[in-house]
């Protein structure tokens, strides 16, 4: 929601002219990449010191990612500022390129043979989410005057608590119940297909690919 909604909301409620202000729109997009960066290093510093295993790892770029950028979107809320505003939607931004390392290095832990099939899978849901994200928005703000701020900040309140319910319960879920281990059904058929060095490579494979940086 953040992403495909940021310029909607600094327009109707920051009261930001994009064609003036370039860089506090993209600013966002930076600070994920950013994220990306910075938790692929921590990530994999954390599995190769062996602070932490696989699993822990990722529910720990799971709760760093979901649980704070949820406690930050919950003070975007209730701040009527707007330099507050951007200083914590940006931090929230970066924190989000946390959930990349869980997510999606977590289709190869699983299952190395079938990873492609769960990442697409999985992205197809995100998808899903994608589309249903911004209609949510559209339904809670378009009949808004955009000149009634208070109402519309209101409304994006809405949204922004919603959207911080949504990545609590997704953070508590993997929590629980998420894994990095390599599942029985990934050596499905692998004695009659394979050879035994063939399945030692597909291990190594696993083991090398879920690895911080390698996405």
């Amino acid at each position: 929601m953040l992403l495909s909604d940021i310029p909607k909301f600094m327009i109707e409620v920051l009261q930001y002219n994009m064609k003036d202000s370039g860089f506090i729109a993209s600013l966002p997009y930076v600070m994920i990449y950013i994220g990306y960066i910075s938790g692929g290093y921590f990530s994999d510093l954390l599995v190769r010191n062996e602070i932490l295993s696989k699993t822990w790892t990722r529910k720990w770029c799971s709760v760093t990612s979901h649980v704070i950028s949820a406690i930050l979107l919950t003070g975007m809320a209730y701040c009527e500022n707007n330099v507050p505003i951007l200083i914590l939607m940006n931090i929230a931004m970066y924190f989000q390129g946390y959930a990349h390392l869980c997510y999606y290095v977590n289709y190869a832990d699983l299952s190395p043979r079938f990873s492609a099939i769960l990442c697409g899978i999985g992205n197809g849901l995100c998808a899903v989410a994608g589309i249903l994200g911004p209609i949510a928005v559209g339904l809670l703000v378009n009949d808004v005057d955009p000149n009634d701020h208070d109402k519309l900040h209101e409304r994006w309140k809405i949204a922004f608590l919603s959207a911080s319910a949504v990545w609590m319960f997704g953070s508590v879920q993997y929590c629980v119940f998420g894994s990095a281990e390599v599942q029985p059904w990934n050596s499905h058929g692998l004695e009659e297909e394979t050879s035994v060095e063939d399945e030692d490579l597909l291990y190594a494979y696993a083991e090398e690919s879920s690895r911080g940086f390698a996405i």
